[in-house]
């Protein structure tokens, strides 16, 4: 496993778990195979409702907790900090562990500049090992730095070949701060496992599609969390660190970019209320 040095020097995997829309009765099964499987690091949220299987499996699994990596996120549009303290005391009461390695807020909604006050009181106190924000684009992104003390360590970002986020990736590199990458694989879209460029490419490395989508993002220093339940993907899709993409790999790989999100999901397209 390689690790992203973050700009408050913690490290965190470049490769986790996403358990969005993993049903709660299999969210620790689910996370202890990717734990066995050699997974260190978690992403979970309040709206994903399977916060405390997460913390289950991490009690559960024989592993070090300083060895894991838990992240969670806040949903709730929050407008005063007793507001965001209780949102936060919800996820830390479902996780049920003494600390969160990194809490996001998950989206610009509310007053994010209030909601960040929490956090970083929170972070200061050690509660978190870092904290970040989660689909805040140059439009929302400045209310976080310009009104903050901490920087954030990530921004979670819809990314994937399909959606390369070249822009956001130099928009964030003056702050120090990490690109994060869900639904790096499209949600499958658009026939990204079938995709001749990647099949193409993946026969040269003796790999699949879905690893050199994956792989691409990891080497452009974008940590991934891409989602699934099975044991077979889950090693497919942390087997990344034996093979490198050349130039002309990657070149073929960036003529795959539309140029704009492809999951439906909200993203720089969309205005939020804030």
């Amino acid at each position: 496993m390689e690790y992203k040095t973050l700009n408050n020097g913690v490290m965190m995997p470049m490769v986790g778990l996403g358990v969005y829309d993993v049903p709660k009765r299999e969210t620790q099964r689910v996370v202890e195979d990717a734990i066995a499987a050699g997974y260190r690091s978690i992403d979970t949220a309040a709206m994903y409702y399977n916060e405390r299987g997460v913390g289950d499996a991490v009690r559960a699994c024989g592993v070090p907790r300083e060895e894991l990596f838990v992240t969670t996120k806040i949903c709730d549009p929050c407008y005063t900090r007793d507001e965001t303290m209780r949102t936060v005391e919800h996820s830390m009461r479902e996780l049920r562990l003494d600390y969160a390695d990194m809490m996001l807020l998950h989206w610009p909604v509310g007053r994010p500049a209030v909601m960040w006050k929490a956090l970083e009181e929170l972070y200061n106190q050690g509660l978190f090992r870092a904290i970040g924000v989660s689909n805040f684009y140059p439009g929302t992104f400045p209310m976080i730095v310009e009104q903050g003390e901490v920087m954030p360590v990530v921004n979670q970002c819809e990314a994937s070949v399909l959606y390369q986020q070249r822009e956001m990736l130099k928009y964030l590199q003056p702050y120090n701060v990490a690109l994060e990458a869900w639904s790096p694989l499209a949600e499958g879209k658009r026939g990204i496992f079938k995709d001749k460029t990647l099949i193409t490419i993946g026969q040269k490395h003796g790999k699949t599609a879905a690893q050199v989508a994956l792989k691409f993002l990891v080497q452009h220093g974008i940590v991934i969390i891409p989602k699934t339940t099975h044991v077979e993907r889950m090693r497919e899709n942390i087997d990344l660190f034996d093979f490198t993409l050349n130039d002309e790999d990657i070149g073929d790989i960036r003529r795959l970019d539309t140029g704009h999100n492809v999951t439906g999901w909200p993203s720089d397209a969309l205005t939020y209320q804030v």
